[in-house]
């Protein structure tokens, strides 16, 4: 945990000198080529171009985690912390990444679920079935794994989240929020019993 601690503090960094890799409006991402700001704010230029390795020098990351980030849409910090900080969308974000190992059906594993970000319907749709239950999106973040299982008990990170709070989590299945259940809710975690991957929203009921 101390050691997820210091990257979120090391993506803070990152991100308080505004080196962002998730694409901007406008921006677009094709092949080995950016265009946009996402990255640099210049003109589009090749993957292996010397403007794309002074971007990398700036971030003081490897290209390969710099690209990495860039296609998923994540800041720096984001990607190497396996959590989701930043959501268009919402004005208020409580961060969400893995928090502890994933039990898979009552058996400790060493399995990583990757903590993704949600595409803009989500975001909204989530806004709407958290306005239906009176409360309020802390996140939405779309949870892949590649492994089989009939229940996963996942332990999410939240710093700020309290014991005994409120919350609520869903998952989106054709079109539709379905209740997901949480088994423990604890200072800074939050801990949800999946039985299925896919976008998950994380409401506070008020």
């Amino acid at each position: 945990m101390k050691r997820f601690l210091a990257l979120i503090a090391a993506g803070i960094m990152v991100c308080g000198a505004c080196l962002v890799v998730s694409a901007a409006p406008g921006d677009s991402v094709s092949g080995n080529s950016i265009s946009g700001n996402s990255a640099g704010g210049g003109s589009e230029y090749d993957a292996g171009s010397e403007a794309y390795a002074l971007e990398i020098q700036a971030a003081g990351v490897s290209a390969q985690v710099f690209t990495a980030a860039l296609e998923e849409g994540k800041t720096i910090g984001e990607y190497i912390n396996n959590s989701v900080v930043e959501v268009p969308g919402l004005d208020s974000v409580t961060p969400v990444g893995q928090g502890g190992k994933v039990i898979l059906d009552g058996q400790t594993s060493n399995v990583s679920f990757s903590v993704q970000k949600p595409l803009p319907a989500h975001v909204s749709s989530a806004r709407a079935q958290a306005a239906a239950l009176g409360g309020k999106v802390l996140n939405v973040a779309n949870i892949q794994a590649n492994v089989s299982f009939g229940t996963a008990s996942v332990n999410f990170y939240m710093p700020g989240v309290t014991t005994g709070q409120n919350i609520q989590v869903y998952r989106y299945a054709n079109g539709q929020w379905v209740s997901v259940n949480v088994s423990e809710v604890r200072d800074d975690h939050v801990v949800v019993d999946m039985t299925s991957l896919g976008v998950l929203a994380f409401i506070q009921i008020q």
